[in-house]
Formats: structure tokens, sequence, C-alpha cells
């Protein structure tokens, strides 16, 4: 078993102790692409996240916490996935988060970890399904449910799209 292997046991608790160890912190690509450091020790990214590393800083940052064995790459289960998706409907943030946020949000709820992003939508859904979320340079958003209005005749409905009274786009709102 690797050290990465022995990473993810210790977040998923398969270990003694495990729940002694601190939490695993689940980090969205907006860590990589600042230079700012953040405590801990144990950190994770899903696949999508590592793909979104183009650039030499982003993707050197993230090749060093993989190498000295303080980041492991690991993806959560598609029904935990569409968990995430049925929350961000919820929350009213599933026409903005990306695959990349889901990914995200679903590999912190799996191994019970702790969301770090700078991304409201992310932040949103992750706080939905009760994820802690410590943001990387933004103060912390406050979680919202949000509305959708009708641009034509004003009317509140419970999803972007069309509007069945007037035709006219609904869009989000506060």
């Amino acid at each position: 078993m690797n050290e990465s292997d022995e990473m993810e046991r210790s977040a998923k608790g398969d270990s003694a102790a495990g729940a002694a160890d601190e939490q695993v912190k689940v980090l969205d690509s907006s860590f990589f692409f600042l230079d700012i450091p953040i405590a801990g020790t144990k950190f994770a990214v899903p696949p999508s996240v590592v793909a979104e590393m183009k650039d030499l800083r982003s993707k050197s940052k993230l090749d060093a916490m993989l190498e000295d064995g303080r980041l492991f790459v690991s993806e959560a289960a598609p029904a935990t996935r569409k968990r995430v998706i049925a929350a961000s409907k919820k929350s009213g943030d599933y026409g903005v988060i990306s695959d990349t946020d889901c990914d995200v949000v679903a590999l912190a709820l799996e191994i019970g970890g702790i969301v770090v992003t700078d991304d409201f939508a992310l932040s949103n859904t992750a706080q939905t399904l009760g994820l802690t979320v410590i943001p990387v340079q933004m103060r912390k958003a406050k979680k919202r449910q949000w509305k959708y209005r009708c641009t034509g005749c004003l009317k509140l409905c419970d999803a972007p799209g069309i509007c069945d009274v007037c035709g006219s786009e609904i869009i989000r709102i506060k």
C-alpha cells in the first residue's frame, strides 16, 4: 500500500488512527491558481481538478503536493455525484455549477472532507449537503436558496427556463 492509499483509507475512516488524524481538505482548482498557503497535511482532488491544471505554475504546485505525499487523487462513486447534482438543484446552483465542482463536492462528501474553494456555487451546494467549506482567498460565502423569476410577467418559478404563462425567460434571483 502506498502513502496515497493510506491517506485515502484514513480519510474514509478505515484506520484506527483515522479519528485522531486531521480531516482531509478537498481542493478546488482555484487553490492551485493562487499562491496562498493552507494549513494541513492531507489533501485530495478528483481527477477533473488535475485535468484543469494547464499552466506551469498550477501544475507545478499540484505535482509538488503529489510528490511529497500530502495530496492524493480519488474519484467519488457515481451515486455520490448524483446526490451532489440533486443538492445543486435544491440550492438553485444547478445551472452554474460545473462538472469539476460536482466532483469536488462529491469527493468531500464521500470521504468526509472539508471543501476548499472560492467558487460560490460549489460552496453553496457543499453547504446544502452539510459540508464544511473553507474559502481560499475570499470571505466565506453564506448558504443561499436561490429563487427564479420570469423576466416578463415576474412570476416566481421553481427553476430557470421559459415561463409557461408568458413565454419569457426565467432567471435566477437572490
